[in-house]
């Protein structure tokens, strides 16, 4: 059994934790990441909880490396982020180069959506599997492709950007510019003022509301609301066809809070499948993700184990 230490680097939190090979945390530290203070004082966090982690690993355990999942863009080659949305300052970082060379442990970073995809396939609802697709919907909409039983990571390292492929032509709306958390909102508020009598307007905050109202009114049975789960489960759909035409895994996985609070947005994506896919994909399962709150840190055990595994 290999011990490694895994990193969860997000927008609001940072995760780090001890981990072995088999999936188990042996020991977790969470904090709050600081984004507004740059990368240096981030990264001086990062190690600090690093050294935390590795204190907690049994006596005389070795340490096989670090796995970190990021947001990108990034380089998964070099380890190099080229920048950070949420996280300000974070321009060509050559995070994994620091980390090593203030570690001395091997280091392999990867985007958190890829880790995701990882982690599902070696330890949640992807095992055994060879071909497989996972998608994330919450503020956003991301993921990775395991193909030929390999992440699927193309020339710059950065294939499978699932939620940017276009949906709408005219517009020129991405899918997750039409399906992910904030564009149900967005949908939900601008009907407002055409339903005057739906539960939603209990949860308006200045004339908007979110994913979050839409979904609990549609549960109490509003109308506008179950009309607008309707429709982002169709949009869900929409892009699951455009997924199976491009890779045919023979399993997709859902993750992010769009879709693990609201299940049954399953069925509607289930029924655009059968409506709009070749006969041949039809019967590829559609399930929810298996991992939780711990596919951030099994996803970047995940991804060190893989990378290290397919790296020359």
């Amino acid at each position: 059994m290999r011990h490694l230490l895994a990193v969860d680097l997000g927008g609001t939190n940072l995760r780090v934790a001890l981990a072995d090979d088999a999936g188990t945390v042996h020991h977790e530290v969470r904090v709050p990441t600081m984004p507004a203070a740059g990368p240096t004082v981030v990264i001086d966090t990062i190690v600090g909880c690093l050294a935390e982690a590795r204190d907690a690993a049994p006596r005389g355990a070795a340490i096989a490396g670090i796995g970190i999942g990021s947001p990108g863009p990034l380089d998964p080659f070099n380890g190099v982020i080229f920048n950070m949305p949420n996280l300000p300052g974070w321009e060509r970082v050559p995070l994994r180069a620091l980390l090593e060379e203030r570690t001395g442990l091997s280091v392999e970073l990867g985007n958190d959506a890829n880790a995701a995809a990882l982690g599902e396939w070696f330890f949640g609802a992807g095992r055994g599997r060879r071909h497989l697709v996972y998608v994330t919907i919450s503020t956003g909409i991301g993921g990775g492709v395991i193909c030929d039983g390999r992440l699927l990571l193309g020339h710059h390292g950065a294939a499978a950007e699932v939620g940017h492929h276009l949906i709408d032509a005219t517009t020129r709306q991405s899918w997750e510019d039409l399906a992910a958390g904030p564009a149900l909102g967005r949908a939900a508020s601008a009907a407002l003022a055409a339903h005057p009598t739906s539960l939603l307007q209990r949860y308006a905050r200045d004339g908007r509301v979110s994913a979050e109202d839409v979904s609990r009114a549609a549960a109490d049975g509003d109308a506008l609301a179950q009309q607008l789960m309707d429709r982002e489960g169709e949009l869900i759909g929409i892009g699951l066809v455009n997924m199976l035409n491009l890779y045919s895994p023979e399993l997709i996985v859902l993750g992010g809070g769009v879709a693990l609070n609201n299940p049954g947005l399953l069925e509607r994506a289930r029924t655009v499948i059968a409506e709009r896919a070749f006969e041949v994909y039809r019967s590829v399962p559609l399930v929810l993700a298996a991992l939780g709150d711990r596919a951030g840190i099994l996803g970047a055990v995940a991804l060190f184990i893989h990378m290290r595994e397919q790296r020359p």
